[in-house]
């Protein structure tokens, strides 16, 4: 059963397609069969490979210990679909169900993070220091803390184009509706900048007459400013296509980057996933 899963697991992770929900469920709940007897020992009776790993997964060592206490066969709870209309969980289910992701197996959880789950990612950030350091899963999470805080350097400087971008366009969207329906302020506006010629009192009674007056200057200006961003991001969504970064993706790499030369001893790639889902806000 262990050997089955684990290939799955490799094949979604290995694979050219990102994994899915459904996919995690497989591998995290659906009771596999177990392999075949080819599977479990040639025909001169040698142990395989596959088997020897099975043999020795945490899981079944943790159903030897259950059953030599108990001295019956150790099950895992889990809610009987095979009966006849719709079934709830028992309260073993429910106590035997994790609750935080330090509670789940490796290979579900990394099944999990790879699917761009942050908590996953971050623990299997700190397992992966456990595994280099060899401490304990407490001080792991010291190192995590020092990793976390590295990552979060600078990082106001660095998401300043994305705060100002918003600030911009806060700014320019509200003020649109007074420039072009105001009388007051397309009148200071006119003045100013435009120097058209003002209409009659009477033309410019309501907001919508004023709207039609204004709108021979802010046509252009709003037309302009509509067309120039939908072009940006045509231009960003053909940058994707040829696999090249944009601005995001190269902060991304520029932080993953500096976490690896500050923290050699990790994976390359654990600390990319876990840069590219941590929030910089």
């Amino acid at each position: 059963m262990i050997s089955i899963r684990s290939t799955i697991s490799r094949r979604i992770i290995g694979g050219r397609n990102p994994p899915n929900a459904a996919a995690a469920f497989l591998q995290a709940n659906v009771p596999f069969p177990s392999s075949s007897s080819s599977d479990r020992s040639e025909s001169n009776g040698a142990i395989r490979p596959a088997s020897v790993r099975c043999l020795s997964s945490p899981a079944f060592r943790r159903f030897l210990a259950k059953k030599e206490k108990t001295g019956v066969r150790a099950t895992k709870p889990s809610v009987q679909a095979s009966t006849d209309g719709i079934q709830v969980p028992s309260l073993d289910v429910a106590k035997d169900m994790g609750k935080v992701y330090s509670e789940m197996e490796n290979e579900p959880l990394v099944v999990i993070a790879e699917m761009r789950n942050h908590g996953a990612r971050i623990e299997v950030l700190r397992r992966h220091i456990m595994a280099v350091d060899e401490i304990s899963y407490e001080k792991a999470g010291v190192t995590l803390d020092q990793i976390m805080a590295k990552n979060r350097e600078r990082l106001f400087f660095v998401s300043s184009p994305y705060k100002i971008g918003m600030v911009g366009a806060i700014v320019l969207g509200i003020g649109a509706f007074p420039m072009v329906f105001s009388v007051n302020t397309a009148l200071w506006f006119n003045d100013l900048y435009v120097t058209m010629d003002v209409p009659p009192p009477s033309d410019l009674d309501t907001f919508l007459e004023t709207g039609a007056w204004s709108w021979n200057w802010m046509e252009p200006i709003l037309g302009t400013a509509s067309f120039s961003l939908l072009c940006f991001q045509y231009i960003r969504q053909q940058l994707l296509n040829l696999g090249m970064k944009p601005y995001t993706q190269k902060l991304i790499a520029m932080r993953a980057n500096t976490l690896c030369k500050a923290f050699p001893d990790y994976q390359e790639h654990i600390i990319y996933n876990f840069v590219e889902t941590d929030p910089m806000s």
